[in-house]
């Protein structure tokens, strides 16, 4: 896979409308990390893989599944989840999804090699080093960068089944194996319907697993609402508390979750 790479010495000022101001830029070397985008590369319509380099970045611990808050404008941020470290330790790679009516949709759209890109982290969120056992993945496009951070892992997702919830199975299909990620290409993708009725498929697939494997861990991440379904479905079946991990990146009517 080809990316688009920026030299080292080189820096874009910031975007019309994204520079910080003075009291702003005070707060920013404070709080935040900042680094440079050193490639960008367009996966498909709404899908964007970039690269990050900081020296602050290498002296950052980073666990699968943290966390990181990129400054989309002003002083508004936004999560992503790094799925892993460059070659470098002062690198990181993000996955972003352009989700229709976001406001990081024009920054994820406009973000090219050589700008400048103030992160928060990484930081706690998910520990997913910490699973040990044979593990289902539920989420939806805005959970491919924590599905990606799971194949990080020691057990590498080897023994992981994905299901995603998606617009687009072809987009998404196409994304999973251009990342070439193990047993994310072979992810069940359920296509998403207006009523919601294409969550049955994905309840049903949850009790069949649940059936068979009592000891199963089990991650959720995506949309609010499909989470709160989905953990009744399991906790009926007999899972415990203990073995789900949930993770809400957004939910409707929301600006954004963390």
């Amino acid at each position: 896979m080809t990316l688009t790479a920026t030299p080292p010495d080189a820096l874009r000022p910031d975007a019309a409308g994204n520079a910080p101001g003075l009291i702003e830029s005070a707060l920013l070397r404070v709080m935040a990390h900042e680094t440079r985008v050193t490639a960008v590369h367009a996966l498909s319509p709404r899908f964007r893989l970039m690269s990050l380099r900081g020296e602050a970045l290498r002296r950052a611990a980073h666990v699968p599944g943290d966390k990181v808050q990129v400054r989309i404008a002003g002083m508004a941020f936004r999560t992503f989840t790094p799925f892993r470290l460059g070659e470098d330790d002062d690198a990181l790679e993000l996955l972003g999804f352009v989700r229709d009516g976001a406001p990081a949709g024009d920054w994820l759209g406009a973000v090219a090699p050589g700008d400048r890109c103030h992160v928060l982290g990484p930081r706690r969120s998910m520990n997913l080093a910490a699973i040990d056992r044979s593990t289902v993945f539920v989420g939806d496009e805005t959970s491919l960068g924590l599905a990606l951070a799971l194949c990080g892992t020691p057990l590498g997702g080897l023994d992981t089944h994905f299901i995603f919830e998606v617009a687009d199975a072809v987009e998404v299909r196409a994304v999973l194996e251009a990342m070439g990620r193990g047993m994310l290409q072979h992810a069940s993708l359920v296509e998403r319907r207006p009523d919601g009725s294409h969550l049955l498929e994905v309840e049903a697939s949850l009790k069949r697993y649940a059936g068979a494997d009592s000891f199963r861990q089990y991650v959720l991440s995506g949309q609010s609402l499909t989470l709160q379904r989905l953990q009744r479905v399991l906790r009926s079946a007999g899972a415990r508390p203990s073995q789900i991990l949930t993770k809400a990146h957004w939910a409707p009517g929301k600006i954004a979750l963390d």
